[in-house]
């Protein structure tokens, strides 16, 4: 018995470690993690280091560059990876022990385990000298990425300001362009649109500095959700056309997908919803052909939109419910909330109102934690929309009036409207005459400026007006907005093509159907 087989022997009895195998040579594991720790912490650092870079250019041997013929069914683990960098890191090889934490971050990106994927970007972040610009700018761009996932605001707008600092001492117009351009993302998810607006035009002006085509068509994208903020739909159509114009020399699907995503909704928008559901048909298909689940899950988003618009609340809370699954696999927090929202909206419709009540529930509190102000306010709207439906007039008041200072102070001018349409509504029917008309007033100065189109569903506005005017006693103007409501209502069911669909938007949309029931009357008489 050697002196090495003896000890192992002597430890093995003392129940201090275990054979683990014995062929092709024994293996042996400690059994105590006292002892390991023990064992460890009596070496010299000089002796760990070199353990430690032992241990990992054994298993990079192993599992990084197997030898001819062997396997390496582990090169792609993010476990053996983890295990990689942190021999090298413990071994004081810095270059390799980034190199295999780089790896291990980008898969757990990739894989949507955001928790996991932030933790490795910070540990890179304290690795990184700090003269190295290049490399701390490309991990912050990854863990910002991360941190947009995850509703980590603050976080997020750390990250945004480095980048930008970064990226001017770099002078490097291509990392500046897409600084600014993630900057303008950041600001409208915080529904500081103005402020967007500036940082995608600002991108704009650094990517055609970098004669970069597909960073022009991304700027270009965010001016046309910009103007999609100001509710100038034309104007959204001329940025995503020009956004496509960019990229006829180049080949970048996500950016087509995020044009033809513009330009699907404001054709929704202008109630082209034929063409609306063409482009984004196009755009689920792109989606499906390159493996992209945010694209995806904003086509069945604009899909449900449209459905909804058009009375076939079944397809619209399929197309809602495929959202929230597809944000929850990303752990997209923002998409989880709207995807929400939306179906609270729809259980409305469908007057499942405690169904309703708890989707914009839980929407409201998702989007109060990661600061989502604009889809809190779109929450709170919804959960008075389902106290209307169960009668309880003051809760329904109260989250109105919740909601209308949100988009107050967001400039939501549309959203405004509504909740002072609804707040009148409700102020007439417990007998509040004069905040019946204060509202009211408003909502109808915004219909006669020509403005009622650019809100998503008009008619409730319109309907809302005609009947608080007629109960006022002002039938000559309540005549007025009734008539035009059932005209812009014709308009939009002739461009229908599908027959069926016609017939769900005119006869299953309650607010639609009432109009022109009133209207008959009205003309009957």
């Amino acid at each position: 018995m050697t002196k090495l087989t003896e000890y192992l022997h002597r430890l093995e009895l003392l129940d201090l470690i275990a054979l683990q195998q014995r062929e092709p040579e024994p293996v042996y594991a400690l059994k105590h993690i006292f002892f390991q720790e023990s064992a460890y912490g009596s070496m010299l650092l000089s002796d760990r280091r070199a353990l430690h870079q032992q241990v990992g250019e054994v298993l990079e041997d192993l599992y990084v560059h197997p030898p001819l013929g062997g396997s390496n069914d582990n090169q792609n683990s993010n476990k053996t990876t983890l295990l990689l960098a942190h021999h090298f890191e413990q071994g004081g090889d810095r270059a390799r022990s980034i190199k295999y934490l780089k790896q291990a971050a980008a898969k757990a990106k990739a894989t949507y385990a955001n928790q996991e994927a932030k933790m490795l970007y910070d540990r890179l972040l304290e690795l990184t000298g700090e003269n190295d610009l290049q490399t701390q700018w490309n991990i912050l761009a990854d863990r910002e990425q991360v941190s947009d996932r995850l509703g980590l605001s603050e976080q997020q707008a750390q990250d945004l300001e480095t980048l930008q600092q970064l990226a001017n001492l770099m002078a490097d117009n291509l990392r500046l362009a897409i600084s600014y351009n993630r900057q303008a993302a950041k600001l409208d998810k915080i529904s500081q649109y103005q402020a967007a607006a500036e940082a995608a035009k600002k991108g704009l002006s650094y990517a055609k500095q970098a004669n970069n085509e597909r960073l022009e068509s991304q700027s270009l994208n965010l001016l046309a959700w910009s103007a999609w903020r100001r509710f100038d739909y034309q104007q959204v159509k001329e940025y995503a056309e020009q956004a496509l114009n960019a990229l006829h020399v180049i080949n970048d699907p996500l950016n087509r997908i995020n044009s033809l995503l513009h330009l699907g909704k404001a054709s929704y928008r202008l109630g082209q919803y034929d063409i609306a559901l063409e482009y984004i048909q196009t755009v689920q298909e792109l989606s499906q052909m390159i493996d992209n689940p945010d694209s995806e899950a904003n086509a069945h988003l604009i899909f449900g939109w449209i459905y909804q618009q058009l009375g076939d609340y079944s397809t619209a809370e399929k197309e809602f419910q495929s959202v929230l699954k597809k944000r929850q696999i990303t752990g997209d927090r923002y998409g989880q909330a709207l995807a929400l929202s939306h179906l609270g909206w729809v259980a409305y419709h469908e007057n499942q109102y405690e169904k309703g009540l708890d989707y914009c529930q839980q929407s409201l509190e998702i989007s109060h934690a990661i600061g989502d102000r604009e889809n809190e306010a779109y929450s709170l709207a919804g959960l008075a929309l389902n106290y209307e439906g169960q009668n309880q007039p003051q809760l329904a008041y109260k989250h109105y009036y919740q909601a209308l200072q949100i988009h107050q102070e967001i400039g939501a001018t549309t959203l405004v409207i509504f909740d002072q349409a609804r707040l009148a509504y409700l102020a007439l029917q417990t007998n509040n005459v004069e905040t019946a008309r204060q509202n009211i007033e408003t909502v109808i100065a915004w219909i006669l400026d020509g403005k009622a189109q650019q809100f998503w569903d008009p008619w409730s506005i319109y309907l809302t007006a005609y009947q608080i005017l007629s109960a006022l006693g002002e039938s000559d103007i309540a005549h007025q907005l009734l008539d035009e409501a059932r005209t812009i209502l014709e308009q939009r069911a002739d461009q229908i093509s599908d027959q069926k669909l016609r017939h769900s938007f005119t006869n299953r949309v309650t607010v639609n159907r009432e109009i022109i029931e009133a209207w008959q009357t009205e003309n009957q008489t």
